[in-house]
């Protein structure tokens, strides 16, 4: 019984294949057959605009896939499906006849695909035909090329040893740039930034070239720049300043104590020799000043260099006597 029993089952399996064969055969005969004949369908199909006018680029993408309507063989429909995922159609825009949108204060333009029909059909030389295109009508705007020059900014973090400072400003050369591109775009850009750099623990001056920061859709006259960043040691420099009153009114006569001041500041070792050269101008402006609420006058400080670090000064304000003038 047991024998009996696989054997009905090996038997029963082999009708399965036996059947499922057949009817794959048979769906192959019926799809070959199918393809034999005319059939109306649509497909996506892959498209590549080119030769756009050189002194304009487009501001929004032109699509990617146009849905082709045909009519024809089966086979030709599917050879046109397998070729299109390998290969684009190219639409070549100056031999396009695209128009102006009426009423438009822009670049926008149409194209009506109806028109581009004999193009693909010669591109894809198949025996089916082109019955329309969808969408029916490509909407693009085009924007002018243009060129301007824009300044460098160093986008670079700077930590310097202990006692060292930057002596001025970091060097960029070139100060500034070319850059092309869709005036939407190039309106926009005030400076252009080299890629972020963190720096830390200089001791010394340094030279390096660095990367400028992409932008999208434009381009630079050149894509590197060198920068300096000069370091050098400091010292603290003190200095008395007298102080110059101003503005005084004629009615009175004042003193004030002190009448100079001690002026602290970090300079450049190299530097140093020249801080009793350092145009320091310590100021009380009388108009500035309200004699009758004030107890102590606060002082201004004019000319400070640029090559001076962490500037401070004391006192910051001083007391007065004021004297009426005798006539």
């Amino acid at each position: 019984m047991r024998n009996l029993s696989r054997k009905d089952k090996g038997l029963n399996n082999r009708d399965v294949v036996v059947f499922v064969f057949f009817l794959f055969l048979s769906f192959i005969f019926w799809y070959l057959n199918t393809l034999g004949k005319d059939i109306d369908t649509g497909i996506s199909y892959p498209v590549r605009f080119v030769n756009l006018p050189e002194d304009r680029v487009l501001v929004e993408d032109l699509p990617s896939k146009l849905n082709l309507f045909l009519k024809g063989p089966g086979y030709s429909v599917l050879k046109l499906k397998l070729k299109g995922n390998r290969t684009p159609v190219v639409i070549d825009i100056s031999t396009v006849n695209y128009r102006r949108v009426p009423g438009s204060n822009t670049l926008r333009y149409y194209i009506k695909t109806s028109g581009l029909i004999p193009k693909l059909t010669n591109q894809l030389k198949v025996d089916c035909e082109i019955t329309s295109i969808k969408p029916d009508t490509l909407f693009f705007s085009f924007d002018r090329i243009v060129t301007k020059s824009v300044p460098v900014t160093a986008d670079i973090d700077v930590i310097t040893e202990r006692q060292y400072f930057i002596k001025g400003q970091i060097n960029i050369d070139p100060d500034s740039i070319i850059i092309t591109g869709p005036r939407r775009i190039v309106d926009t850009i005030k400076t252009v930034k080299t890629r972020f750099k963190r720096l830390a623990g200089l001791n010394e001056t340094i030279k390096k070239e660095i990367l400028l920061d992409n932008i999208k859709d434009i381009s630079f006259s050149q894509r590197r720049i060198t920068y300096t960043i000069p370091v050098e040691q400091f010292t603290e420099a003190e200095i008395q300043v007298p102080i110059k009153l101003l503005n005084i009114p004629d009615s009175i006569d004042i003193k004030i104590f002190p009448d100079a001041v001690s002026v602290r500041c970090l300079v450049a070792i190299s530097d140093y020799k020249r801080v009793g050269e350092i145009p320091f101008e310590v100021v009380l402006d009388f108009n500035k000043v309200d004699l009758h609420t004030s107890e102590k006058i606060p002082l201004e400080v004019l000319n400070v260099p640029s090559f001076v670090n962490s500037f401070r000064f004391s006192p910051a304000k001083v007391d007065f006597l004021i004297e009426k003038k005798i006539r």
